[in-house]
C-alpha cells in the first residue's frame, strides 16, 4: 500500500471538468511529434528550451481561460518526458493556486528516452507497465512534481492485455490515493 507520503494531496471539490485543456505531450518530449517541428522549435530542444516553450503555451492557455472565465486545464503524464516537471515548475513559479487550475496525469507507461529527439531503430519512448510497484513509484514521482496540483490520476492505456482491468492488488493501492 502506499505510504502517507504518497497518497494525493486531499483539495477542495472544484467545479466541473473544465471545457479546454492543454496536453502536455508534445511539450515535454522532445522527439513526441516531428511534423513542423523544427519549423515551431527549431533543432535545438534542451530542457531549458522545452521548458521556456512550455511556458509560452500554458500563459496562452492561461490568457484564453481568463478571457473567457474558464479555469485552465492542463494534462500530463509520466510518459511525457518532463511535463510534470514543467507544470510543476510553472504553476509553482506563478504562484498559481491549486484551486484556480485542474492538473490531471496518467501512469503506466514510463518515459526511456532521456530527452532525446531520435532513437536508434526498434527501441521505444516508452515502456508500458501497470504493476503494483511501477504504480507506486510512478505515484512518488508524480507527487514530487505536481502532486499538490493534481485532480485527475489516471491508468494510461489500460487493456486487458496490460492486467490492470483484473489486477485487484493494483486497484486497492489506487483505491487508497483517492482524494
Amino acid at each position: 500500500p502506499p505510504s502517507k507520503k504518497s497518497t494525493m494531496v486531499n483539495a477542495p471539490a472544484k467545479p466541473s471538468l473544465p471545457r479546454m485543456g492543454l496536453g502536455m505531450a508534445a511539450l515535454g518530449r522532445p522527439g513526441y511529434i516531428n511534423l513542423s517541428r523544427d519549423d515551431i522549435l527549431g533543432k535545438e530542444r534542451s530542457i531549458e528550451k522545452m521548458q521556456s516553450q512550455a511556458n509560452v503555451v500554458m500563459d496562452k492557455l492561461f490568457a484564453i481561460s481568463s478571457q473567457r472565465n474558464m479555469m485552465p486545464w492542463l494534462d500530463c503524464a509520466r510518459s511525457y518526458g518532463l511535463s510534470e516537471k514543467f507544470v510543476g515548475e510553472y504553476l509553482r513559479t506563478n504562484k498559481v493556486d491549486p484551486k484556480s487550475v485542474y492538473v490531471s496525469s496518467k501512469w503506466g507507461y514510463t518515459y526511456v528516452a532521456d530527452f532525446k529527439i531520435e532513437l536508434p531503430e526498434g527501441e521505444s519512448h516508452e515502456v508500458k507497465d501497470h504493476s503494483v510497484e511501477n504504480f507506486l513509484k510512478q505515484l512518488e514521482e508524480t507527487n514530487e512534481e505536481v502532486g499538490e496540483y493534481v485532480d485527475l490520476y489516471q491508468v494510461h492505456s489500460a487493456t486487458f492485455e496490460s492486467g490492470i482491468l483484473t489486477n485487484t492488488e493494483a486497484h486497492a493501492a489506487m483505491a487508497k490515493c483517492r482524494k
